[in-house]
Parts: structure tokens; sequence; C-alpha cells
């Protein structure tokens, strides 16, 4: 079966994955209209699908299979009762890392997926679970997990710690196809995500999340988005390996960054009414209305930023330097992959119904947000 293209332009935000001649609804096949709100605010964002996230995704072929198999496994290992069970399923992350990895094999997309549960429950614990604001306690989470990649490192069983017991399952298939190149370059972007999942720790002990800077805010938020270690997991699922001294040189440097970024900005975008909600600081629209501007000014300014990491991109590709037929082929794939990873997050953000419900078309068609008050 051939890998099947995702269209933003079909109306299909309602929550509807294909992939073939296959269809999954997980709500609604017809979008539902915008109710007039009601005393509420309205924002207009910008254009999210324009310029190198304008391309139509590619969803694996392996995808039912996979999410079949993969959710089925996590629900049986993390003892999910049936309404976590459905959760877990309707937030859909094959549907994401399918589009991070088009041309992966069933075995390799399957990493991923366990990675990807992995990855969502590891960061919770630092976003709203018991992590949130214990640096020390948060430390010895990363030392003990960043050590599961060492050569001595003892089998865990999934009794024991069911969470290390996924990530290191992963590690020790990732070994089994990867190159020692790529194996450190996986070790090297998951310990920026550890690094600076310290840091927010720190900063929220410290009540400090608020009243940082933007670049300083921007420089925890990339690291912590998950962009980077999801990138390392892609890259392994695609087979594309570059040299050390590729992978160093600052244009793919700025591509995994620039990566990072439109992933980290579109979500603080679309989250915006459920980080209300929740209380969630973590949030450059909050961050830019403390410092004096208001919701539609923090929005268009978060659309200049993000209009300006697609310069970069083009700068970044421009900048890359010839090293042969094969390693540049690898390197422009390499590209791809970080590409990939933020428009599989822009889309998977709309299709899932994880900010809009059913409503993510209507918010597609019309780029305006209704927030409750």
């Amino acid at each position: 079966m051939a890998p099947t293209e995702a269209s933003p332009a079909n109306p299909d935000y309602s929550g509807s994955v294909h992939s073939g001649d296959a269809q999954l609804s997980l709500m609604s096949s017809s979008p539902e209209p915008v109710k007039k709100p009601d005393e509420k605010r309205s924002v207009r964002i910008p254009d999210l699908f324009s310029s190198i996230m304008s391309t139509r995704p590619v969803v694996n072929p392996n995808y039912f299979k996979v999410k079949a198999e993969g959710d089925r496994w996590i629900a049986k290992l993390l003892k999910m009762d049936e309404k976590a069970s459905v959760k877990n399923s309707r937030v859909n992350l094959c549907y994401l890392i399918s589009m991070w990895a088009p041309t992966a094999d069933d075995e390799a997309l399957r990493m991923m997926l366990d990675w990807a549960h992995w990855g969502f429950a590891f960061d919770d614990f630092f976003d709203e679970g018991h992590l949130k604001d214990d640096p020390i306690a948060a430390q010895e989470e990363v030392d003990r997990t960043m050590a599961i990649m060492e050569e001595d490192a003892p089998l865990i069983e999934p009794e024991e710690n069911p969470i290390r017991y996924v990530f290191q399952t992963c590690w020790l298939r990732l070994k089994q196809r990867a190159s020692p190149e790529l194996q450190r370059q996986y070790k090297v972007l998951h310990k920026r995500f550890f690094d600076q999942l310290i840091v927010q720790v720190q900063q929220m002990a410290k009540e400090e999340v608020l009243s940082r800077d933007v670049q300083t805010y921007m420089e925890v938020r990339r690291g912590t988005i998950g962009a980077y270690p999801a990138t390392a997991v892609a890259l392994y699922a695609q087979g594309i390996e570059v040299p050390e001294n590729v992978f160093s040189h600052k244009s793919i440097q700025e591509f995994l960054r620039i990566s990072a970024d439109l992933a980290l900005l579109v979500n603080d975008i679309l989250s915006y009414q459920k980080d209300l909600d929740l209380n969630v600081d973590h949030n450059l629209i909050r961050l830019l209305m403390e410092q004096g501007l208001s919701l539609q000014q923090a929005v268009d300014e978060i659309g200049s930023m993000i209009s300006n990491r697609y310069k970069d991109w083009f700068f970044a590709l421009a900048d890359l330097p010839s090293y042969g037929e094969e390693i540049d082929r690898q390197a422009l794939l390499f590209a791809e992959v970080c590409r990939h990873v933020a428009l599989g997050n822009l889309h998977w953000s709309f299709q899932t119904g994880r900010y809009f419900g059913p409503q993510g078309y209507a918010v597609y068609e019309t780029r305006m947000l209704h927030l409750s008050p």
C-alpha cells in the first residue's frame, strides 16, 4: 500500500484519519458550525499552513496495523481502565508519528509509537505531575533515564517501572539497526530535552515562569516541546544517518531549532484556551500579555516569529555545504525529517480534536479562535 496524503484543505478536521482506502472516524465526520460566542473573546490566528508548512503530510500506510497493536500493548502495560484506554486511542499518537516517518516499516513505526507513549507519559511527570516543582526528584528521574542508554544498564522489568521499561525497549530496538553515530545523536537529542525539563522544573520551583524574557522562554520551551528527541526517533525509523561533522554543522542544527520552534509556537497558539483552563503558565501568549501586549497583539507577534522561522529555514538550506552525492542526500533527508516533525504536529493538533473537538475544520477555515471567559 502506498503512503497517502492528508490534506488540510479537505474538510476533515472533524477528526477523521485516512490511510489508503480505509477511514477511521474518531468523531463526527462533518464539522459542526461554530456557535455564536456569548461574551467570548475572539482572536484571529496566523496562517499556520503556509511556506514550508503548506505541503500535505503523508501518512504511513502501516498506520492502522501499528495503532491497533501499540495502543493495545500500552493499555495493558500501564493497566489502563476502559476510559483511559479510549482516551489514549483518541489522542492518536500513531497518527502523529505516521507523519513523521511516512515510509518507515511496521517494526520501526511500532517502536516510534511505543516511544511516543513513553514521551507523553514522561513529559506529564514534569508538566503536571509529581516532578513539576521538585528539582531534586526531577534530576534523579532524568539521570536514571539517561543511564538506561549506557552499555552496562541492567534490564528493567515492566512491573518495576513501566515507563522506564518502555524507554529501554525502544533504545534496545534502536541499537539493533542504528549505527554508533546515530545512537550518539539519539542520546544527544534526548539530553537536550531532559536538560530543559530540569530548567523548567527549577523555574517552577522558584515561581519564575512568567517573569522570564522571551529569549529565555524560547530556549527552555524549544527543549521541552519534545521535537529534538522526536526527530532522533524519526531519523532511526526512516533510516537516515549523517556523519558527525554534518550533524554538528550549523545548518543541520538550525533545521532542528526551527522545527522545535515551529512546534512550540503553533502549540502555544492552539493550546491557549486549554492552558487558561488548566492554569498552565508555559505559554508564550500569556508571557507576552504579561509584558503589556493585548491578546491579538501577542498572537500577531507569534505569527511574525513563525514567518521569521520560515526565512531562517531557507537561509540554513542555502548555507548547507556539499559533501558529495550520498551525504548530501542524507543531509537533505535529515532536513525533511525536521520539517515532517513540525508539519505532523500541526496537522495532528487539528485532526485529532486535541484542542478544538469537532470544530477543528472551522478554526482552520476561519482562522478565528473563540475563547471562553
